[in-house]
């Protein structure tokens, strides 16, 4: 594969002129040149890459001497603004496969060789703006994507026969100092592709997913502690629990899985065997339309805090019940105001695991923040992670299949404790750490997720599972009023229109 050689030029470099802006600081002028190298292709067996120009003309080797018609000029250009940078000129290029296989790939930008007497400009004076396939462009730093020879500028799956069409936009930043003058920055366009089997539909945003991420699998050894100060990178894993089911999951802190709903910004956290998606809402609900809400803001968020069950029933043992609970009207009455119209049809009527299963009485057990005197009703999510002798260590092997009497149909829910624990989370009770997890908020919101029924100094106490402001995974009784935060399944046929993934160009769906 010749990386390398498999390249665009792409050079900003210093001009003569200097100007002075009011406050003092003078830069120097730039021009864009982008020259075309040597013909751009990766071939692998039955596997061909291309990048094109254009008019879907294979980029050829050319005299570097000579202007071609993949140059582009900026001459006499200053650092400018993101909206002048967007309205700037474009580069525009191809990746198709031609190919009779599907490819996985994954186009980076490297540092180009500098001339005799040229000094490399930072590349944090550097903007980009990169569209695929028409969708809109944003003003990203350069720094956002990693740094020589790691700047990945896209990555993704091309099925066989297929085009994707690109357009770069470069400029220089309007914060550019005086270190910024007389600099050059040349990078070459690099694209690195291999022929993959996807256990998903070709043209499912899945298989997008799967083939953008370097999957990596859960061996043992992680499964039976899940901690989440392990070397493991954040990223997409491929899990399989002990009923043999499979499931692919976002763990640690992804910078790739945003996608913008109904005007909503939601993380993608889970992707099912069949193909369909499950999102978790980035923040809180904020929703006034029921009767009793509370407000509070934490961790940066206002929401709407709102009870597990209601006060006339949370001391009896079904009020941790997820099915029939004040929470879950709560989120059903969200999504009749919120997502149904406009939405319904891309949803997946998802099967969620309840978690009532599996009930035992232990006396005593317990925790590091009470003694349980008295006969204890505990879950199937206690059973699997607490051993009533060692408080620090914890033996999860997270359930993903539910079992008998164990599942909730629904189009919106919450996330299960076994879930987060899969996503990387921390175990319960765990004092006196800190976690790294895009599913820590900064403050508390419920799972679906049962603890237990006990009882108390005399009392019952229903209690279910939450992710606290820390990042722990502890209990809360079901009176408490806590921030919500919706799950909802897409369905496997959801194709993207647009985007990357990233918190500033999430992903929008068709």
């Amino acid at each position: 594969m010749e990386n390398n050689k498999n390249s665009k030029i792409l050079k900003i470099i210093g001009a003569a002129g200097l100007f002075l802006i009011a406050f003092g600081l003078s830069y120097a002028l730039f021009s864009v040149t982008l020259n075309g190298t040597k013909k751009a292709k990766i071939s692998t067996g039955r596997l061909e890459l291309q990048l094109l120009d254009k008019n879907n003309n294979p980029i050829y080797i050319t005299d570097q001497n000579t202007t071609t018609s993949y140059e582009i000029n900026l001459n006499n250009q200053a650092p400018i603004s993101d909206e002048e940078g967007l309205n700037s000129t474009a580069f525009e290029f191809k990746l198709k496969n031609s190919g009779n296989i599907s490819a996985k790939y994954t186009i980076y930008l490297d540092d180009g060789a500098l001339d005799d007497g040229e000094n490399r400009i930072d590349d944090k004076y550097i903007k980009y703006s990169l569209t695929k396939n028409g969708s809109n462009g944003v003003a990203e730093d350069l720094i956002s994507i990693g740094a020589n020879p790691n700047r990945k500028l896209d990555s993704g799956a091309i099925n066989n026969n297929a085009i994707n069409t690109y357009t770069l936009k470069v400029w220089i930043s309007k914060d550019a100092d005086n270190d910024a003058i007389d600099k050059v920055f040349n990078v070459t366009l690099r694209v690195e592709g291999t022929q993959y089997e996807s256990p998903f539909e070709s043209n499912s945003f899945a298989n997008q997913l799967y083939a953008k991420d370097n999957v990596g699998i859960l061996d043992k050894a992680v499964q039976n502690g899940f901690r989440q100060y392990t070397d493991e990178e954040s990223g997409l894993y491929k899990y399989t629990d002990n009923k043999n089911t499979t499931t692919y999951v976002y763990r640690g802190l992804p910078e790739d899985n945003y996608i913008s709903l109904a005007n909503e910004l939601w993380r993608i956290y889970r992707i099912n065997t069949d193909g369909s998606i499950k999102l978790i809402k980035e923040d809180a609900l904020y929703y006034t339309n029921d009767n009793y809400y509370d407000m509070r803001t934490e961790g940066g968020v206002t929401m709407t805090t709102w009870w597990f069950n209601s006060n006339s029933n949370w001391k009896n043992e079904g009020a941790n019940k997820y099915a029939g609970s004040s929470i879950e009207q709560h989120l059903n009455n969200w999504y009749e105001d919120i997502l149904k119209n406009n939405y319904d049809n891309k949803i997946k009527e998802e099967v969620y695991c309840s978690e009532r299963y599996e009930t035992e009485r232990i006396e005593p057990i317990y925790s590091s923040n009470h003694t349980f005197n008295n006969w204890v009703h505990v879950y199937g999510i206690w059973n699997r992670g607490y051993k009533a002798t060692d408080t620090i260590h914890y033996y999860w092997e997270p359930n993903i299949t539910c079992t008998e009497n164990d599942e909730v149909s629904a189009k919106i829910a919450l996330i299960t404790a076994d879930e987060y624990i899969l996503a990387g989370g921390p175990g319960h009770f765990v004092g006196g750490e800190t976690y790294n997890s895009y599913l820590k908020k900064g403050y508390n919101y419920f799972t679906m997720s049962p603890c237990g029924f006990s009882d108390y100094n005399g009392e019952n106490w229903a209690s279910v599972y939450m992710i606290i402001k820390t990042g722990l995974l502890n209990y809360a009784y079901s009176s408490n009023d806590e921030g919500v935060v919706p799950v909802i399944t897409l369905n496997s046929n959801i194709t993207i229109t647009g985007g990357n993934g990233t918190k500033t160009n999430p992903y929008t769906i068709n």
